[in-house]
């Protein structure tokens, strides 16, 4: 899947999202993780708010310096059972590309109404 990302540095707000799918329902999956499924449950956006501090705490190279200067950013998810296995790439302006792992998320720990219906 393609995806288009858009780095507000302002609001500090990092979004990743496929331009070509339609999102069903947007979950707070943490206090800085947001996600939208479409109707089959398939991740299609991923919005990281407080962008900077949340990479920064993974890893010390992703700064706000370097979200600002991003020229690139792609999302890998793979699903297995219960999971969400997320990569982020990010290519930053004079940088190497950077491939982080993002948290484990587990499927289980929402429960949407729409899905269960």
């Amino acid at each position: 899947m393609k995806f288009n990302y858009i780095y507000d540095s302002e609001s500090d707000v990092l979004s990743i999202y496929n331009p070509s799918c339609k999102p069903q329902e947007s979950v707070e999956f943490s206090e800085n993780i947001i996600f939208d499924v479409d109707k089959l449950g398939n991740l299609v956006a991923l919005q990281i708010l407080e962008a900077s501090e949340f990479f920064n705490s993974l890893n010390e190279q992703i700064n706000k310096e370097f979200l600002s200067n991003l020229e690139q950013v792609e999302l890998i998810d793979k699903e297995y059972r219960n999971n969400w296995f997320l990569v982020i790439e990010l290519k930053s302006k004079g940088q190497a590309l950077v491939k982080q792992p993002m948290p484990l998320l587990r499927k289980s720990e929402y429960k949407s109404p729409l899905m269960c219906a």
